[in-house]
């Protein structure tokens, strides 16, 4: 069975035609079978069977459409939940078969042979495409790519006919094609050169006129500069435009792409290595494109053959260097071919022999010599002339470090403009309408071309395209379009690496991570971190791993071939070696945990495997600036570890929340910790689930989360560290109980909460180092029932308890110097201790890099500095500190910022200022009873009720 879309829609059996009477089935089966095997949504097809009004029940009616096609075609149509789709064998549709028409002619460099492809392909068209089922709006939507096709195959077998000398034969078909496609200038130049070359200067000259008349008429444009340039050669009677004899040089350059974006930088500076640099030097000019796979190498290399061609005129030779497998071709089999290119009749067997008789046959010449692909400079010595007439282009996936004396430029994937640029040229979209495919091209070159033709040519969806491209193990199979496909490329890049680079680039899908740094691939290799190094440069150098950033150095995968490593290292993995990664993830963290001084675990945590790495962790020695850069590669270890190594990967949360908590990173904190409580609890490891609760009911208070939320968060890690008996669980998970007391207004139930706290303390002698907390409590609880003489009495020992430098007491000092400001004489009588307090407590912010903290410190150091009679110094901390919580916003600190403003406007005559400062501060304070309480105890101090 064959279908015909190329004309009006026809089915073709063995006994004749088939007969389709309904134009919606016949419509149908076209846009099914213009994408053959791809299902297409029953949303599309309603919308493209009945554009204008929709029958009572569409989908009822399509239904009926699909069954009456079942019924008659011999090829398997399948519905599901993605849409209907056909599956047609290959060649079966008249499309088909013109595409691969053209494409021999297009790979054909006998004229003749070429211009009898082409007229063959153009025959299968018996009108516009799909011209009998729909109306033209739609049929315009459905073949703008195939009509773009059609035109381009013309153009190509003009250009050919042209170059046979046909052109007497051709002016009553270019006169049709003219009036048809009055703004096509190609069709308009070959009618100018064809009436030309007829003897009719006139007529060609009159001719142009017409095109000029009908562009600015229509379009309000100028003709474009070849027109403009063939018009003054036609009115110079310039004999470049003359018949000439077919040359005996060999052109053997494949046919250049219509466009290609982003390179232009590379190839200026290329073409002028190769035209000038190289023929001052006395050797051959060499320029190395290398890159990615699908980087456009060969297309950049193909574009400046041919704009060289003219500065070569003795041929252009172009040989690939790998066979369909990847595997190099020996250079004994080259120079086979590149002599009988040269007319070369008795060639020798010997590789040195042939190598001499290459040079000896350019010697003299002026040649260009395009290489593609090679793998290594050995195979491309043998191949290269000596003369520097000659010029040699290569293409690769790594530099040839053996040519010295070569130009090597990379080629980079393309900026996201110039991707969206290339996209929406190729789909004929524009580039807004495909700004969402744009990322998952990853500006390479290829995937970006596969994907403009299917949305060219296929017209699918712009949103199906996203859904698809999202899902990574359906990208790759997605990203595949005639014989180009990304995987075949990636695969031949892989093919040339070390077996030992392979396994690295398959396990490096175990890390997840956008950016890391190079000492992951030591566990993954189970290496030391320079051997494993050296592994990692040999991906590097094929273009399969990125090289982002040098200091430090930090490595990547872009998203096709990350998918592409996760496909090869599989859904099981290999979990010993997966375990040993994670494990000295785990060890890394854990030191730099050790140096960052949070004070916001409590529970005694694992500290990783035994996989050493000397170098990385002195790096991780610094604490939180090494997380500032590995925190990514952490966190996508704590979402692997929980799929399989629940406490694993609530071990990694808890080291690296104590990070998040000083860099005040809510989404990322909030988003570990309760994915790894959720796991713990499913898990059953009952004293991580309280731990991570706890951690949990912190991040979402400071983050501002009412009380309904964080309640059950409490409760749930209160159980849970009871369950387990540990006594600091216990204690912490009451201090969150306690905190909810206050925000209700219950302060006397937070009072309550802290004894309870002292008293499991007290009942355990190994927990004296949990009494700073049941004080700390206690202290908070009697300043919120106005009892601050006593309150200072705790808080002075908690401070005097805390272990040094940490995060915690830098808090703690912050809440005592709070509470001495909180007394009846505003702290007049506590100046030099707050000096102290707050001093200590900025040195330990500073250190560590919490910005949220320093703005505590700032709003109660600004309160101090009133009270010394600085007013301006004090103005410009508040304001400080109001800017950082503009864009970290925290209750008790903007109720602080509050306070600051209205000591200062009280304190420059200003009462009323700061009794409607404090009016709002309280109006704002949300939830949160002691905010409020602090606020209207601020009134009152200040004399402001």
């Amino acid at each position: 069975m064959e279908f015909r879309l190329l004309g009006p829609v026809q089915i073709w059996s063995g006994t004749g035609l088939v007969d389709l009477k309904r134009r919606q089935e016949r419509l149908l089966l076209a846009v099914l079978l213009l994408e053959p095997g791809r299902p297409v949504p029953a949303e599309r097809l309603i919308e493209l069977l009945w554009p204008d009004a929709l029958p009572a029940n569409p989908r009822r009616a399509l239904q009926v459409y699909v069954s009456r096609l079942r019924s008659v075609l011999d090829v398997e149509l399948t519905s599901g939940r993605d849409g209907y789709a056909i599956r047609s064998r290959p060649g079966q549709t008249d499309v088909e078969q013109f595409r691969s028409v053209v494409e021999q002619a297009r790979r054909q460099d006998d004229l003749e042979q070429r211009s009898k492809l082409l007229a063959d392909a153009l025959a299968l068209w018996r009108g516009p495409a799909l011209a009998d089922v729909t109306t033209d709006d739609v049929r315009r939507r459905l073949c703008r790519g195939l009509d773009e096709a059609k035109l381009a195959a013309q153009e190509l077998r003009l250009t050919t006919e042209l170059a046979l000398g046909h052109h007497q034969e051709l002016l009553a078909e270019l006169a049709d094609l003219t009036a048809a496609e009055p703004s096509r200038e190609t069709f308009a130049a070959a009618r100018m050169l064809a009436l030309y070359r007829s003897g009719r200067q006139a007529d060609a000259l009159a001719a142009y006129a017409d095109v000029v008349r009908h562009l600015d008429d229509e379009l309000g444009v100028e003709p474009g500069a070849d027109l403009r340039d063939l018009q003054v050669a036609i009115l110079r009677q310039d004999s470049s435009l003359d018949l000439t004899a077919a040359s005996a040089v060999p052109r053997e350059l494949p046919a250049d792409i219509g466009l290609l974006l982003g390179r232009d930088d590379v190839l200026e500076e290329a073409a002028d290595v190769l035209l000038r640099s190289g023929r001052r030097s006395g050797v051959p000019a060499v320029v190395c494109l290398y890159g990615a796979a699908g980087t456009g190498k060969s297309a950049a290399a193909v574009r400046l053959g041919h704009q060289l061609a003219d500065s070569y005129p003795d041929g252009q030779l172009f040989v690939r260097l790998q066979d369909v497998d990847g595997q190099a071709i020996p250079p004994s089999t080259i120079l086979g071919r590149l002599l009988r290119s040269l007319d070369v009749d008795e060639i020798p067997d010997g590789l040195e022999a042939r190598s001499g008789l290459l040079r000896t046959r350019l010697a003299g010449q002026n040649v260009l010599l395009v290489f593609d692909d090679a793998l290594d400079a050995g195979q491309l010595r043998p191949l290269l002339p000596a003369d520097d007439g000659c010029g040699v282009v290569v293409t690769s996936r790594r530099p040839m470090l053996g040519l010295e004396d070569a130009t090597h430029r990379e080629l980079l994937p393309l900026p996201d403009g110039t991707s969206a640029e290339l996209l929406g040229a190729l789909s004929g979209l524009g580039g807004a309408a495909v700004g969402d495919v744009v990322p998952y091209c990853a500006g390479l070159p290829l995937a970006l071309r596969i994907v403009g033709a299917r949305l060219a040519l296929i017209r699918e969806d712009v949103a199906d395209v996203v859904r698809i491209l999202d899902d990574e193990s359906r990208r790759l199979d997605y990203l595949v379009a005639g014989d180009r496909a990304v995987r075949a490329s990636l695969d031949l890049s892989l093919s040339v690496a070390s077996g030992i680079a392979r396994e690295l680039f398959a396990r490096l899908a175990v890390v997840g991570a956008d950016e890391f740094a190079p000492w992951v691939a030591a566990p993954l290799l189970d290496q030391d971190e320079a051997s494993a190094a050296a592994v990692l440069e040999n991906l590097v150098a094929l273009g399969l791993v990125q090289q982002r950033r040098i200091d430090p150095p930090r490595y990547g995968l872009h998203g096709l071939v990350r998918g592409y490593a996760v496909e090869l290292f599989g859904p099981a993995g290999e979990p010993a070696l997966e375990r040993r990664y994670l494990d000295t993830v785990l060890r890394l963290v854990t030191i730099a945990d050790e140096h960052i001084d949070h004070g916001a675990v409590i529970l005694e945590l694992d500290r990783g495997g035994d996989f050493e790495l000397p170098d990385a962790e002195l790096r991780a020695e610094a604490g939180a600036a090494w997380l500032d850069v590995e925190g990514p590669v952490v966190r996508a270890a704590v979402e692997r570890a929980l799929v399989r190594w629940p406490r694993l990967g609530a071990m990694l949360a808890l080291r690296f929340t104590g990070y998040l908590a000083v860099r005040d990173d809510r989404e990322v904190r909030r988003s570990v910790l309760e994915d790894a409580r959720q796991v713990a609890e499913t898990a059953g490891e009952v004293d991580l689930e309280a731990e991570l609760g706890r951690c949990l009911f912190a991040a979402l208070a400071q983050a501002g989360a009412p009380p309904e939320e964080l309640r059950p968060v409490a409760e749930r890690a209160r159980t849970a560290a009871d369950r387990s008996g540990v006594v600091a669980l216990r204690v912490g998970a009451r201090n969150q109980l306690g905190w909810l007391a206050a925000a209700a207004g219950d302060f006397e139930g937070k009072l309550r909460v802290g004894e309870e706290m002292l008293a499991i303390v007290d009942s355990d002698p190994e927990a004296e180092a949990l009494r700073s907390r049941a004080l700390d409590q206690i202290g908070g609880a009697l300043l919120l029932l106005g009892r601050v003489p006593e309150s200072l009495v705790f808080r002075r020992e908690v401070c005097r308890l805390d272990e040094p430098g940490t995060r915690l007491r830098a808090i703690r000092l912050v809440l005592l110097a709070e509470t001495l400001l909180a007394d009846d004489d505003l702290g007049a009588a506590h100046v030099a201790e707050l000096a102290v307090v707050l001093a200590d407590a900025r040195a330990i912010i500073e250190r560590i890099g919490d910005e949220l903290g320093s703005a505590h410190v700032d709003n109660t150091e600004a309160q101090l500095l009133v009270l010394t009679g600085r007013p301006a110094e004090a103005e410009v901390l508040l304001r400080r500190s109001a800017e950082v919580l503009s864009r970290r916003p925290d209750e008790s600190g903007e109720g602080a910022n509050a306070i600051g403003w209205a000591r200062l406007q009280v304190a420059a005559g200003r009462p009323d200022e700061a009794r409607r400062t404090l009016a709002t501060a309280v109006g704002r304070a949300g939830s949160s009873a002691f905010t409020r309480r602090e606020l209207r105890h601020q009134q009152r101090l200040l004399g402001l009720v």
